[in-house]
């Protein structure tokens, strides 16, 4: 089937339903999309959803796959970014932290991606490129302080910092910042000195308290 093009005003409209879509799943899941909720939070008449989608579950469907696209390309970008530099330790904590802060929608929408992968296969492949573009990040990271074989550690390094993001969303403040951050200090360190890399992990710790 050929993909309809829209001009301009129906491209805002689509865009619109696409946002509802991912706000209400953010608030409430992907069972609470309903064209009547989508519709009313975009501002649109009921049959709109009708005019751009072929069912609730396509518009549910293009809605994450949006969202998964433009987070692996949030999270490509900032792979790039850490792999250009040289940092400490200490540093890959703190920006590690700072990545984990949640944001809305984008957050709580990503967590019910993770479930609704876990329930509906033919929704796997986008999640899987956006852990992906999150383990990237990771990598990056890690290979900024010197860590050999940063692809290893990386998925680890990813859970925490979707379990912290989860923490945080579920109880507020719960986890403050100091905590996570010596959290992912401690996985990195840990994991230098479980694969042999002592002398690694003993400067970054000196280069620290310089």
């Amino acid at each position: 089937m050929t993909a309809r093009r829209h001009g301009p005003s129906a491209q805002a409209r689509r865009d619109a339903l696409l946002r509802a879509t991912l706000e209400i799943v953010a608030e409430r899941g992907v069972a609470a999309v309903t064209h009547r909720a989508v519709t009313e939070r975009a501002g649109l008449p009921l049959a709109t959803v009708s005019y751009f989608f072929s069912s609730i579950h396509e518009l549910e469907a293009e809605a994450l796959r949006v969202f998964m696209a433009d987070e692996c390309a949030t999270q490509t970008a900032a792979a790039e970014h850490l792999a250009s530099q040289q940092l400490t330790a200490d540093e890959v904590g703190r920006e590690l932290t700072a990545a984990t802060a949640p944001r809305y929608p984008e957050t709580p929408a990503f967590m019910e991606s993770l479930l609704h992968a876990a329930r509906s296969e033919e929704f796997r492949d986008a999640v899987r490129d956006a852990l992906a573009g999150s383990r990237a990040v990771a990598a990056a990271a890690l290979q900024a302080v010197g860590t050999p074989n940063p692809e290893a550690v990386a998925p680890a390094l990813t859970a925490l910092a979707h379990g912290l993001a989860l923490n945080q969303l579920a109880v507020p403040g719960d986890i403050d910042e100091e905590t996570s951050y010596q959290a992912f200090r401690a996985l990195v360190l840990g994991y230098l000195l479980q694969s042999g890399h002592r002398d690694l992990a003993l400067s970054l710790i000196d280069a620290e308290s310089e």
